[in-house]
């Protein structure tokens, strides 16, 4: 497993990374949309779970750990993002 915040190029916002949580009793639930990775996001900065992430490679893919959750939520514009569609919704 690699750090996402030692590799500092992560493509937190590529089509093809697939996000998913992990929580403390093994329960894994996939990130798929921004309402999930913000309430993940959420989790994860109370130590109530784990953000991991699978960049996908040509003969290989590679499993991250997502330590750097600021960066997680600012390169995706979680955040922002949520709040517009659900003033919208």
């Amino acid at each position: 497993m690699r750090s996402a915040k030692a590799t500092r190029c992560f493509p937190y916002r590529s089509n093809l990374i697939c996000y998913f949580e992990v929580f403390h009793n093994g329960f894994v639930k996939q990130l798929n949309d921004i309402e999930s990775r913000v309430e993940a996001l959420f989790r994860a900065k109370r130590s109530q779970s784990t953000i991991y992430a699978v960049w996908p490679g040509r003969t290989r893919s590679d499993l991250f750990i997502i330590d750097d959750l600021d960066a997680f939520e600012k390169e995706q514009d979680l955040l922002e993002n949520y709040y517009e569609r659900r003033k919208y919704s």
